[in-house]
């Protein structure tokens, strides 16, 4: 009876383990958002970009991201680092969407990005994508700057953001010259 017992917890946990393993993969993205490194970039931008009666495209979003992508917020003093995969990242957001509306705060976030440092080796790239974030497109100032570190690797096949770390602007961490656009002459 013992031996039954366990060789019954034996299987459940290899079935949970393989179900949890399968249910967490993802399906390829639309070729044209990884196509190239550009490509899964923009596709990046348009995901979180959204309305004040909408959403960030989490679908889309899944679609660039390996299914153990990361996304890493900035820092906040005295707290520890809050990494998130695409799904925790939309529970994230559902959850701070519902307390600004609750607030009546604006809901909207469009995020353009202003300036772009690449580095490329094989099937690896680093960027470096300055962004500006606005509450509506028509802002003609942002309430946000910062920089998103990303991380991409290619499969053969297609591109994969691997993950996404960022950083905001603030007075005492101004954006460096190097990643802002270049000055016009």
């Amino acid at each position: 009876m013992r031996k039954f017992r366990l060789v019954t917890i034996a299987l459940l946990l290899l079935t949970s383990i393989a179900t949890a393993q399968t249910t967490r993969r993802r399906e390829p993205a639309v070729p044209a958002d990884a196509a190239s490194v550009d490509a899964a970039v923009s596709a990046l931008y348009a995901s979180v970009s959204h309305a004040p009666d909408g959403s960030p495209d989490f679908e889309r979003m899944r679609a660039i991201f390996l299914y153990t992508g990361m996304l890493v917020p900035p820092v906040r003093p005295g707290r520890e680092i809050a990494v998130s995969d695409v799904d925790q990242f939309a529970e994230k957001f559902k959850d701070a969407a519902a307390a600004r509306k609750e607030k009546g705060e604006a809901t909207g976030f469009f995020e353009k990005e202003i300036a772009r440092r690449t580095d490329c080796f094989g099937n690896v790239c680093q960027i470096f994508s300055t962004y500006e974030s606005r509450r509506t497109e028509s802002d003609a100032k942002p309430f946000e700057r910062g920089v998103n570190a990303i991380q991409l690797v290619r499969d053969g096949k297609r591109w994969w953001i691997s993950s996404v770390a960022w950083d905001t602007e603030r007075t005492d961490n101004p954006i460096p010259p190097q990643y802002l656009p270049a000055a016009k002459p």
